[in-house]
């Protein structure tokens, strides 16, 4: 992911709300990892539960209850073992009068708990964490265990440095821990395992997996005003693309709409995206997939990618897309989404925000959230970023490496229900003074499907009224999804969110039917790759901004094709296969 996507991904888009589902999605864009890695989704480190208790600092430590799964995966230490580590801390850690990295409620839990004290060698800002890691690599004076990004992992396993954790994961992880370690179908997993042996547990995030998938918004007021279905083929949403722009969809006489946004970086994270309009043609722009031979190539060179490209030009020539669309940012694009400019969109699930600015200033202004249509009679399967881009990994030689895992246990069972929904416990964001406690946590794994699940058990709740297993927030969704039915547009949004066409209804969807495509390479960068890519990507977004615009001819894609293959691009994909390969 590149540092643009990081840049657009921190910026915040929360909206208030009293419902933990709808604030987990409203922060959706705007979250980082405690070592600065971006994720494209919400992480619940950042969110605040429901209703959650008093001040962490005031809250004493408990051992586990009975109720808890018990053997290996909860055993306390006696006598107690002490275990280091190093952290780092940014903007968004704060702390209670007395509190640190060093002594918080999670040590405290640890230790009176578990027998466990966890000991930090140093901490750094965020921004000084890699720079002060690889001093400590350099020194091969590791702490027992430690979070790293792709490459240090991969430095790290060829110098022989870490812990196997295959048997120690299989025997010591709770049963919920490897539940929700699989929800991506075992990808980040696969990401740390080298030669046959896991040597990380993945540092997972809530909303991942299929949350991260592209979907079109529609403006359905001006399908009806211009008698047209909703969108079911590529056909049918070109054909509404240009209907949008030349048919006067608002009615106010005249020509100044456009038929699909798209910013002047629309392979990137934000409203005006196109990765979801080339998934439609089976094309994957920017990650590694498998050719017709089983190798892995790069989704931006495959033939698909060219057919997509001709209909984009068509599409720009028709005036669909906006001339200008070079030089718009995705904010831009936001912006004339809610000024009811423009009426169809690729974006995420948690955009529904941008959209209700628009319905906010023009309440005829009606939008649905649909899944991208394909080309052909083929599904279309949209592209899905990382399950993982950090790894938590452990000294070759520790004296206690089930000790990594076992944190990770102890941190999903205080933070999570057996339903993965948030805790309205202390180890949450206390509503009060906002600080997260969950981040002080030196072991960090949250459930990527939480808010998929909230939505189920909301749509389950309003289907059979039965709400004795349903969520706290469940609950609390389907009362004020009601409210909406019954005339209050104060839940625009939230309807927008989960309720029926609901943002969340195409990522069910995507879930129910395979999920999507993740990048099939899922290691860190080789040589040429880290010093080449970056360069050809930026000639890549040059030369298919030329060819959409009509600037060049839809063949100039076959000239890109050879020039990133004799710039560096042969010599990256033989680099990728052969490591692929050796990590079997």
């Amino acid at each position: 992911m590149n540092q643009l996507t990081k840049k657009r991904i921190r910026k915040s888009t929360a909206t208030v709300t009293v419902l933990t589902l709808t604030a987990l999605l409203a922060s959706a864009c705007g979250n980082n990892d405690n070592n600065g890695n971006a994720s494209p989704s919400a992480s619940a480190t950042s969110s605040g539960s429901a209703s959650a208790t008093s001040s962490a600092a005031t809250t004493t430590s408990a051992a586990p209850s009975a109720s808890d799964e018990g053997g290996d995966a909860f055993a306390k230490y006696d006598p107690p073992i002490e275990v280091t580590t190093v952290r780092s801390t940014d903007a968004t850690i704060k702390f209670a009068d007395g509190d640190s990295l060093d002594s918080n409620i999670w040590t405290q839990l640890f230790e009176q708990g578990y027998g466990i004290k966890v000991k930090n060698n140093w901490v750094v800002d965020a921004t000084q964490y890699h720079q002060k890691l690889n001093v400590t690599i350099a020194s091969g004076d590791l702490p027992d265990f430690v979070e790293v990004n792709r490459e240090e992992l991969k430095r790290l396993v060829d110098a022989d440095m870490l812990e196997d954790l295959t048997d120690v994961y299989n025997k010591y992880a709770s049963e919920r821990l490897k539940d929700m370690l699989s929800q991506d179908g075992g990808v980040g997993i696969k990401a740390a395992t080298f030669g046959g042996k896991q040597y990380a547990i993945p540092r997972t995030f809530a909303n991942g997996g299929s949350s991260t998938a592209e979907m079109i918004y529609v403006r359905t007021d001006w399908l009806k005003n211009l008698n047209l279905p909703e969108p079911k083929t590529m056909d049918d949403l070109i054909k509404t693309a240009k209907a949008f722009a030349t048919q006067d969809p608002d009615k106010n006489g005249k020509q100044d709409t456009f038929g699909l946004g798209v910013d002047n970086d629309f392979f990137n994270y934000g409203q005006g995206s196109l990765r979801g309009f080339m998934n439609g043609f089976h094309a994957y722009p920017d990650i590694w997939v498998k050719d017709a031979s089983g190798n892995l190539a790069f989704g931006s060179t495959q033939p698909q990618i060219k057919t997509a490209l001709a209909a984009l030009q068509d599409l720009y020539k028709s005036g669909a897309i906006d001339k200008e669309f070079g030089v718009k940012p995705s904010s831009k694009i936001a912006e004339e989404i809610g000024a009811g400019k423009i009426g169809l969109a690729y974006g995420f699930v948690a955009d529904v925000y941008i959209h209700n600015v628009s319905h906010t200033n023009d309440p005829k202004a009606q939008w649905k959230v649909l899944p991208i249509v394909s080309s052909d009679d083929e599904k279309a399967v949209p592209q899905l970023f990382d399950t993982a881009n950090s790894f938590y990994v452990v000294k070759k030689g520790a004296k206690n490496p089930e000790v990594a895992v076992k944190l990770a246990n102890i941190y999903v069972k205080e933070r999570y229900e057996t339903d993965y929904t948030v805790k309205k416990d202390p180890y949450s964001t206390d509503p009060a003074t906002k600080i997260m406690a969950a981040k002080f946590a030196p072991i960090i794994t949250d459930p990527m499907n939480q808010n998929l699940d909230n939505y189920r058990s909301t749509q389950e709740l309003l289907k059979t009224g039965d709400d004795s297993k349903a969520t706290t927030a469940a609950k609390l969704t389907a009362e004020n999804l009601k409210k909406f039915k019954d005339g209050d547009d104060t839940q625009w949004q939230l309807n927008l969110i989960v309720g029926e066409g609901g943002s969340y209804s195409v990522v069910d969807y995507y879930d129910q039917n395979g999920g999507g495509q993740y990048d099939q390479f899922q290691l860190s960068a080789t040589p040429t790759m880290a010093d080449k890519l970056p360069t050809l990507k930026k000639k890549e977004m040059e030369t298919f901004t030329k060819i959409i615009m009509g600037d060049a001819s839809v063949e100039e894609f076959d000239k890109f094709v050879a020039d990133f293959n004799k710039l560096g691009g042969d010599t990256i994909t033989k680099e990728i296969n052969d490591v692929v390969s050796a990590a079997k």
